[in-house]
C-alpha cells in the first residue's frame, strides 16, 4: 500500500477512536512510537497521520510534553436569518455542517429565514436565549439584514451571547460598531471590491452607461456592491451611472425605461437578479450581450443554467465555511486577543453575458 494511502487510513482509524470516546478530550494521545508500533508503519507515516489529525483540530501537541486530544465543543449555534433568500448561504452551511461532523461537533441550527420582517426580532432573540440555556460553546451569526430595527435586533442578540461569555463569529454581513460598542470576529468577502470588479469588467467590455439592480431591497452587502461599482465608474472619464432599481417591485418600470433609453450594461446584485434581467430583456426585444451586458454575483448554480450563461463573481463557499470554523476554534483558545476581520477573495468568472 502506498504511504499516502496508509497514513490516511491510520488517520481515519485514530479519528474514529477519538470520536467514539476511546480517547477523551484533554487526555494524552498515543505517541509517534506507539502509533508506529500499533500499525507497523514508519516514523514518517506516523507523523503524517498525526499532522492530519492536527489539521482537523482533533489533537494538539505541546513541546516537551506530548500530544493530547483537543477539548472539543459539544455544540455550535448557527443562526441564519437569510438562509432561504440568498443562494450562496445553503452551500456555506452545508460545508460548515460537514466540517463540524468531521470534527465531532454538533450544530444547533436556528433557521428563521421564512419569517416576515416584523416577526424576526422576537424569534431570533428567543433562539439566542435558548442556545445560551442549552449551553452552546460558540455561535456563528449572520446578522438580520431586513426589517425596520435591524441594528437593535443584532445588538440584542450579540449582547445575549456576550453576557453568557459565548464567542461569536459574524458571517458575511459585518455590523457597524458605534462608539463604545464591541466588535466581534468577522468572516466574509469584500463586497465593495466585488462591485468594483464588475464595474471595471463591463467598462473594459465597452459599456459607457451602467445600471445597477437588486432584488427587493438594498441590504448592507448590496449597498457595498453598489458603492464599489460607483467607485469604478468614477475612476473612468466618459462613463455614466444611469440609475438603480429593484427588480421585484419595479420590473415594469425598468422595462419601459430600458425600451426608451437602454443602458450598455446592467450590473446585478446576484445571479438570481441577473437571470430575471435576461428574461426582461428578451421581453422588450433586447439581446444580451449584443445590446446590453449583464453580470451577477454568487456563481452557485443559476449562472450556468440560463442562456446566455452569466458573467459573475464566484463566492468561495467552502473557504468561507472553513475559515469561520477555524476562527471560532481559534477564539476558544484565544479569548483575550484582538478581534479578527477576515475578508476572503472572490473571483470574476467571465461567461457569455459579457462576451461579444
Amino acid at each position: 500500500m502506498k504511504v499516502e494511502a496508509k497514513y490516511c487510513e491510520i488517520a481515519d482509524r485514530l479519528r474514529e477512536d477519538i470520536l467514539s470516546g476511546k480517547y477523551s478530550p484533554g487526555s494524552a494521545f498515543p505517541s509517534l512510537k506507539m502509533v508506529c508500533r500499533r500499525f507497523g508503519v514508519s516514523y514518517l507515516t506516523a507523523v503524517k497521520a498525526l499532522e492530519s489529525l492536527k489539521d482537523l483540530g482533533l489533537v494538539k501537541s505541546q513541546n516537551g510534553v506530548g500530544t493530547f486530544v483537543a477539548r472539543r465543543m459539544a455544540t455550535i449555534g448557527l443562526v441564519m436569518p437569510m438562509l432561504k433568500q440568498v443562494e450562496v448561504y445553503p452551500p456555506i452551511c452545508q460545508e460548515f455542517s460537514r466540517l463540524c461532523l468531521e470534527k465531532g461537533v454538533s450544530i444547533d441550527f436556528a433557521d428563521i429565514s421564512a419569517l416576515r420582517s416584523d416577526r424576526v426580532r422576537p424569534v431570533v432573540v428567543a433562539a439566542a436565549k435558548r442556545m445560551v440555556a442549552d449551553g452552546v460553546a460558540g455561535v456563528v451569526f449572520h446578522p438580520v439584514d431586513f426589517g425596520d430595527d435591524t441594528h437593535e435586533t443584532n445588538r440584542e442578540v450579540l449582547d445575549i451571547f456576550k453576557a453568557a461569555n459565548i464567542p461569536v463569529v459574524i458571517l458575511d454581513t459585518d455590523i457597524d460598531s458605534g462608539p463604545g460598542e464591541d466588535r466581534f470576529d468577522f468572516v466574509g468577502v469584500d463586497n465593495f471590491e466585488i462591485g468594483k470588479f464588475l464595474g471595471r469588467h463591463v467598462i473594459e467590455r465597452g459599456a459607457k452607461k451602467i445600471f445597477f439592480t437588486a432584488w427587493s431591497d438594498m441590504s448592507a452587502n448590496v449597498r457595498r456592491r453598489l458603492d464599489g461599482l460607483m467607485s469604478a465608474i468614477a475612476q473612468k472619464q466618459g462613463i455614466r451611472f444611469v440609475g438603480s432599481g429593484l427588480y421585484l417591485s419595479e420590473s415594469d418600470a425598468l422595462a419601459e425605461k430600458w425600451r426608451r433609453s437602454p443602458p450598455d450594461a446592467v450590473v446585478c446584485s446576484s445571479d438570481l437578479v441577473a437571470a430575471n434581467v435576461l428574461k426582461l430583456l428578451r421581453q422588450i426585444g433586447k439581446k444580451c450581450p449584443r445590446d446590453i451586458l449583464v453580470t451577477g454575483v454568487d456563481d452557485v448554480n443559476l449562472a450556468t443554467l440560463v442562456s446566455p450563461t452569466i458573467t459573475t463573481v464566484r463566492q468561495p463557499c467552502a473557504e468561507i465555511a472553513a475559515t469561520v470554523l477555524e476562527t471560532l476554534f481559534w477564539r476558544f483558545d484565544n479569548p483575550k486577543k484582538d478581534k479578527r476581520r477576515i475578508m476572503l477573495a472572490a473571483d470574476l468568472v467571465v461567461r457569455e453575458s459579457t462576451t461579444r
